[in-house]
This record gives C-alpha cells, sequence and structure tokens, in this order.
C-alpha cells in the first residue's frame, strides 16, 4: 500500500502540472487572504477559511479526476488490481496521495495566517483548529472525486460530476437556498452542508459531531469507490 501511496504522490510532485496546481491554490488563496486583509482592513480568518472550500471545489476534483480513470483509459485497471494488495489498499493509497497534496497546499499558505498570531493578536490554536476543519474538508471531497473518478474513464465526466455534487453539498449551508426554502427546512439541511461544519473548525471549536460528519462523508464515498472496484472480479 505505501509503495502504491509513493507512486500516486510521485506522480504528481514529478509532474510539472502537479506544481502548477499546488502553486496555483496557494497563490489564489493567499491573494485572497492578503486581499481581506489589506483592502477591507479585516484581520480576522473568516474570510480566508470562508473561500478555501470554493477553491477546494476546483483544485481537489482536478487533482484526483485521473486516479481510476487514467487507469480505465489505459487498461491498467485489471493490473493494478491483480497486485498483491486488497482493493481498499489501492482506494486508501490513492485517496491518502491526494490529501497528502491538499495538506501540501495548505501548508503554503500558512505563513500569512500564522503572522496574525503575532500582529494581530489572532489566538494560534484557532488557526490550527481551523486547518485541521480544512484538511478535514479537503478529505472529504477527495473522497468524493475518487469515487466518481472509478465510474468512468473520461477524466472531463470524473471532474465535472465531482464539482457539481460538491458545489450542491456547499450551497447546503449557504444563504443561496433560502429565498427558495422555508426557514425550517433551510435550518435542517444546514447540518448537512459542510460548511456549516466548517465553520465550527473555523471559531476554533473542536466539535465532535463536525468531526464525525468529515470522516463519516469520507469513508461512505471511500466504501462506494471499493465497492465499485470489488464488482470488477
Amino acid at each position: 500500500m505505501f509503495t502504491l501511496y509513493k507512486k500516486e504522490l510521485n506522480y504528481y510532485l514529478n509532474n510539472p502540472i502537479g506544481y502548477i496546481v499546488i502553486v496555483l491554490f496557494a497563490a489564489f488563496a493567499n491573494f485572497l487572504f492578503v486581499k481581506d486583509l489589506f483592502v477591507i482592513g479585516s484581520a480576522s480568518l473568516q474570510g480566508f477559511f470562508g473561500f478555501i472550500p470554493w477553491l477546494f471545489l476546483v483544485f481537489i476534483p482536478a487533482v484526483s479526476m485521473r486516479t481510476f480513470s487514467e487507469e480505465k483509459r489505459l487498461n491498467t485497471i485489471e493490473v493494478l488490481l491483480t497486485l498483491p494488495i486488497s482493493e481498499t489498499q489501492v482506494v486508501l493509497a490513492k485517496f491518502f496521495a491526494i490529501l497528502t497534496l491538499a495538506i501540501i497546499g495548505l501548508v503554503l499558505t500558512l505563513g500569512l495566517p500564522i503572522s496574525l498570531a503575532f500582529t494581530a493578536h489572532v489566538y494560534l490554536p484557532e488557526i490550527f483548529v481551523g486547518y485541521l476543519g480544512a484538511i478535514l474538508l479537503g478529505g472529504a471531497m477527495a473522497g468524493i472525486s475518487i469515487f466518481f473518478s472509478s465510474l468512468t474513464k473520461n477524466q472531463v465526466v470524473a471532474f465535472l460530476s465531482s464539482v457539481l455534487v460538491i458545489f450542491f453539498l456547499l450551497i447546503l449551508s449557504t444563504d443561496f437556498l433560502a429565498s427558495f426554502l422555508p426557514g425550517v427546512v433551510q435550518d435542517f439541511i444546514n447540518n448537512y452542508g459542510p460548511l456549516y461544519h466548517l465553520q465550527n473548525f473555523v471559531k476554533g471549536v473542536l466539535d465532535f459531531r463536525s468531526l464525525f460528519y468529515f470522516l463519516s462523508l469520507t469513508a461512505v464515498f471511500l466504501f462506494l469507490t471499493i465497492v465499485n472496484l470489488e464488482k470488477r472480479d
């Protein structure tokens, strides 16, 4: 499993496209953070973590779309599944490779938020809890994206399917649906939106319900991916 994980990770780290995607993610995140800090004059991390999910909406599906789609297109999926490792290990190896890339992208954004802890007296543990929430969100999006990649050999289809599903989940916790749904219904579906649970981490609150939500969402889609691969046996 670890060998496959390194192979997947090296594909991106030895590929200019991988560096380009990661650097673009970090550049956009840092730019938007600086915009809030100097243009709007806000030293809060609310805005920073507010747009991280929308960057992930493109970044995670973009790096995940090839995980199984490429294997199917090149007809190497059968060879992969005959390796002396289980389907579960194959899926987890690819998942952790994508999650590692997401973490690298987030690490490249750490400098500016941490600087606030010393210049604007932002509570440092609050920053790290917020980043933990962002990592969990990235993991959930990676699970969703890998699942759709396992359904098709077309990377574009895998990318668009992932983006649409993740976008739908994100808007569950926004005001976008408020004008279409009764308040009671909106309050209910808020609990199923990742943005609602991310906000708990952004506030520096390690809410175990939100932790369970992200881990469960990730586990469900990884399980579905494993089941889909096992059907090929």
